[in-house]
């Protein structure tokens, strides 16, 4: 795909298309080359304005929203009547493009991948609503698990677009699929609509069905009633699924929950009883499995649209404005000199010359200037100078203001939780919706003095270096200093030779190198490349190894014989030919019955693609998970 201009950024290769915008990676025009995931909304869902001002508006709010659950938005706005968002960029794909391969492949989710992935998604949720946000919609296109298995939210910038002339628009059809019953367009999402919303995605990927097909008004209970009864052609639901369906998408149910973490507990629960145990891992094998190789070329195609030369794409400068008209040329006055001698031609006496006066002025003040100067340089204590003590005043004038500005950090901290508190304890909407007010002021107000927190560290840091140039600029030359045998008996302590202290280097000999000139900066050491072979952590290779054959464990016949169950987690060294060198248990089982040596046995003959590291193949570890059944 020919890359293209979007706002202030060059869009690359698609990622996925969906019904609410394409979503590609993307690189900013000016400053660092960093791949972005962008998302060009289509024009015909924001061509009217009130949506365009309510999506801006949101993806406003949103910006401040910094979780570890979700990714962040880093930019929006619009682009030749389209709007467009900026998301940070993970390699993985989109549920909604993970299902669709799963029906193409005939692989269908297991219910402990869809018990992980509704989990990870209730905690993100959670997380999110501790800021006093609500998601408010979610569905298939708005996760995006990685190839490691970890689930992501894309920002929440489509909450309430129900709301707006696009709400019956047919590109929100996968929207409306989640939205709960209760809210008719004018109202805006609670709290209730991401449970609601979860529950239902929970049903879709376990019955593989929707759980509101077209989106209109329908009665939730009747829906579960007919799943159980096997009138919807699909198998019952086990009952602590039920439950946890009744309790979110019913909500005249006298059991809905009436908090999120109310839901995260029971699907914890779920968990921890042992009939579902989902790991990172399956969902990683999943990914491997669906989207064999195509972690490897996103990898390449990566690394390949970070090296596009970006200035081709800029647009060009605007041309220079016209030549201001040349001013009026006026007659030149005649010179001062002239004009006396004009003036004294009436028989008196011109004033004698005082040009040998000056003169000799400026000699004897130049024989002083120098006088002063060979005293500063030779003579002289050394000191501070000007420039230092300058730098040094500012210095600690902006640590004071640094100071300041924590505790007035810590002030407006404590205000957001307090105002929190009382959003979450209001008992009535107006004084909920005063207390929203007062929290999205006070959040406001803490980026803002964050960002202000941030360019005074930023100055300080700078009024350091500046200080600490100037002080070895000013330091004289080593080679000024005359060499210790020519020392005179009555020379001043100015003159002799300085000892170096014992937390400073000792002067390099003369002998053996010829030292750099004083005024060269010294560079800093050039790192050492990593070679092929190198040890490399996995935190810190450019591209993990991927695992190519199966994992295959023979259980001990004693182990199977006292049903041996549980999680084993063994660390593998891998070389940089992807073979597993060694392979330890690093938390096994307690009465295992073979089955800790069984499971380092089956690690030591997997094999993967080597990791990379600086274009290089090199060794790292990594732990996994194996589960005993």
């Amino acid at each position: 795909m020919q890359p293209k201009n979007i706002g202030s950024y060059l869009l690359g290769n698609p990622l996925s298309a969906t019904s609410v915008g394409e979503l590609g990676r993307a690189l900013p025009l000016d400053g660092q080359p960093t791949i972005r995931l962008l998302h060009v909304l289509p024009k015909e869902l924001v061509g009217n304005a009130n949506t365009r001002a309510l999506l801006l508006r949101t993806a406003k709010q949103w910006s401040s929203v910094k979780d570890l659950h979700s990714l962040g938005l880093l930019d929006s706005g619009e682009a030749d009547k389209a709007v467009y968002f900026a998301y940070e960029y993970e390699q993985g794909r989109l549920l909604s493009d993970i299902l669709a391969r799963c029906e193409q492949e005939g692989l269908p989710l297991s219910p402990d991948q869809a018990v992980y992935i509704i989990e990870r998604l209730a905690g993100a949720l959670l997380s999110v609503s501790a800021s006093g946000s609500v998601y408010g919609c979610l569905s298939p296109q708005r996760v995006l698990i990685t190839f490691e298995g970890e689930v992501k939210l894309l920002p929440g910038v489509f909450r309430d677009i129900h709301t707006t002339a696009a709400a019956d628009h047919p590109a929100l059809a996968d929207y409306r699929r989640f939205l709960i019953p209760s809210l008719t367009s004018g109202k805006s999402a609670k709290p209730s609509a991401d449970r609601y919303a979860l529950g239902a995605l929970l049903f879709e990927l376990l019955c593989r069905i929707p759980f509101n097909a077209d989106g209109r008004p329908f009665d939730p209970g009747a829906r579960l009633g007919e799943v159980q009864s096997g009138a919807a052609g699909v198998e019952p639901l086990p009952e602590p699924i039920l439950a946890i369906l009744l309790k979110s998408c019913v909500p005249d149910s006298p059991e809905t929950y009436t908090d999120l973490a109310a839901m995260k507990a029971d699907l914890d629960q779920l968990i921890t009883s042992g009939e579902y145990s989902p790991t990172t891992f399956n969902i990683a094998f999943l990914m491997h499995t669906l989207f064999r190789g195509e972690d490897e070329s996103d990898a390449a195609a990566d690394k390949e649209f970070l090296g596009l030369d970006r200035e081709k794409f800029r647009p060009a400068p605007p041309p220079p404005p016209p030549p201001e008209p040349a001013p009026v040329q006026r007659p030149a006055s005649p010179p001062l000199a002239q004009a006396e001698e004009e003036t004294l031609g009436f028989g008196l006496e011109p004033e004698k010359s005082k040009k040998g006066l000056f003169i000799g002025i400026g000699v004897a003040a130049a024989v002083l200037v120098l006088a002063v100067l060979v005293y500063m340089a030779f003579f002289k204590k050394a000191g501070p100078s000007a420039t230092e003590t300058a730098a040094q005043e500012q210095l600690a004038k902006l640590q004071k203001e640094q100071q300041a500005m924590a505790s007035k950090l810590k002030t407006l901290e404590d205000e957001k939780a307090q105002l929190a508190s009382q959003v979450t304890n209001a008992k009535t909407a107006d004084e909920k919706a005063k207390a929203q007010k007062a929290l999205d002021e006070a959040q406001k107000k803490l980026q803002a003095q964050k960002e202000e927190q941030k360019r005074l560290a930023d100055t300080a840091a700078a009024t350091q270096a500046n200080s600490l140039q100037a002080s070895t600029a000013a330091k004289p030359p080593a080679l000024s200093s005359p060499p210790p045998s020519a020392t005179a008996p009555g020379a001043t302590p100015s003159s002799a030779p300085v000892t170096p202290a014992s937390n400073q280097p000792a002067p390099p000999v003369a002998a053996t190198a010829t030292p750099p000139p004083p005024s060269a900066p010294q560079s800093a050491p050039v790192p050492e490349k990593t070679k092929a072979g190198d040890f490399v952590e996995l935190w810190g290779v450019d591209a993990k190894p991927k695992q190519i054959n199966q994992l295959r464990v023979d259980m001990p016949t004693v182990a199977r014989q006292n049903r041996v169950s549980g999680t084993i987690y063994v660390e593998v060294l891998i070389d940089e030919t992807g073979q597993v060198s060694s392979a330890k248990v690093v938390k096994g089982l307690v009465s295992d019955f073979g089955m800790n040596q069984a499971c380092e046995e089956a690690a030591s003959k997997l094999k993967f693609s080597p990791a990379f590291k600086d274009g290089v193949p090199v060794k790292t570890k990594m732990t996994f998970p194996i589960l005993v059944k």
